[in-house]
């Protein structure tokens, strides 16, 4: 459950503060991002709340609910007609926080009183966090208080999207480099200017012998110069870190996946991709590549969290169907299987709604042991 995320006394009621220690931990992006959804609806006491993000450029779904009507919500369009997609085309974030009604279905009865916060998760694109009162709730108004709770958990989303697009691993790979840098080029040659500073004022202080003016200047010129050449090479490691990082190709991304996933199971998963893994790369649209790696990501994480499995395999092909190209995504293990007496399973909901956007479906297998996951999209013509 997503209330494990946080410390048993803060469970029931927490805090922002809470809230953001759980995200800043780190962990599965699905739990942590149904506990801030839920928090909006059980903090805010209204009837629902939901999630909204782009499915695609100029379309944008409910992606997460929580309350009655959550069934209802999950996965509904938003009406090209509504004040909230207008808002979010015209990317007006004022205009989308001032609406006080969200009219999520044209053929729905009357809406709610609705609360919006935006999100901005940068290459996740913009939209936004709702808290939804019941129709016999509506004649209680939304406070200050609570449109500030419910900005803090906007850009707790935010931060929780954006967190997953640089594993923690890299970051260490990045400090360990900017620390070598430095260390190498500008603080040895500060340390050099130091050094010929201090060789100066020992002479000026010693009795009966001062330096000439020319020892002076030589050693001023030097110093000068160090510091120069200390301020270029910060200059040069600060201009690497603003260049864009090369992109990965996909292949890469998926070997990269299945090598930190290790950790977790306690052996090496196997990877199976095409006989020719740069049509893979080069096939792929960025977006469906981007839900490929988090569908392994996602499939992986399960089978080390829940299988107790000693093998766990991932394929990924792409064949011809008919007159449509298909990429597939087979992730098995010979683990304990699916429990039957679980029902809510938010990782296949959350593959499901990636393979949704693509024309697509995800399924899960019993094996004999184990379970295999199969997730497959169209791809879009060439």
């Amino acid at each position: 459950m997503s209330q494990d995320l946080l410390p048993p006394a803060r469970a029931d009621r927490p805090r922002v503060q809470d809230l953001a220690e759980a995200v800043l931990a780190g962990g599965d992006t699905e739990d942590l991002l149904q506990l801030l959804v839920a928090s909006a609806r059980t903090d805010l006491a209204p009837g629902d709340s939901v999630l909204v993000m782009p499915l695609e450029p100029g379309t944008w779904t409910v992606e997460m609910a929580e309350g009655p009507s959550a069934t209802d919500l999950l996965g509904q369009l938003l009406d090209p007609q509504s004040p909230a997609f207008l808002a979010l085309a015209a990317a007006d974030n004022d205009a989308l926080e001032a609406i006080g009604a969200l009219a999520l279905d044209p053929d729905a009865p009357a809406p709610s009183r609705a609360l919006l916060a935006v999100v901005d998760a940068a290459e996740h694109g913009r939209g936004f966090l709702a808290v939804l009162r019941d129709r016999d709730q509506q004649h209680i108004a939304f406070t200050a208080a609570d449109r500030e709770r419910l900005d803090s958990l906007a850009g707790l989303i935010a931060l929780t999207l954006r967190g997953p697009s640089l594993g923690s691993g890299e970051v260490d790979d990045e400090r360990s480099r900017i620390a070598r840098d430095l260390h190498d080029l500008a603080i040895q040659e500060l340390f050099a200017v130091g050094m010929e500073l201090e060789a100066l004022t020992e002479a000026l202080s010693s009795p009966g012998e001062e330096p000439t003016n020319s020892r002076i200047r030589s050693s001023v010129a030097t110093s000068v110069q160090g510091v120069e050449n200390a301020v270029a090479q910060i200059r040069q490691i600060v201009q690497s870190l603003r260049r864009e990082r090369t992109e990965a190709t996909l292949t890469e991304r998926l070997r990269h996946e299945t090598g930190l996933a290790t950790a977790g199971l306690g052996f090496v998963p196997t990877l199976r991709l095409p006989t020719r893994p740069a049509e893979l790369d080069s096939e792929l649209p960025g977006e469906i590549a981007e839900d490929v790696v988090a569908v392994v990501r996602e499939c992986l994480a399960n089978a080390a969290r829940h299988a107790h499995a000693t093998a766990v395999a991932v394929s990924v092909s792409v064949f011809s169907e008919g007159v449509d190209r298909v990429v597939q995504v087979n992730v098995s293990d010979n683990g304990r299987g699916i429990d039957p007496t679980v029902t809510r399973r938010s990782g296949l909901a959350n593959m499901s709604s990636r393979a949704r956007r693509h024309a697509g479906w995800v399924d899960a297998f019993n094996l004999e042991p184990g379970t295999m996951i199969s997730w497959r999209v169209t791809l879009p013509p060439q």
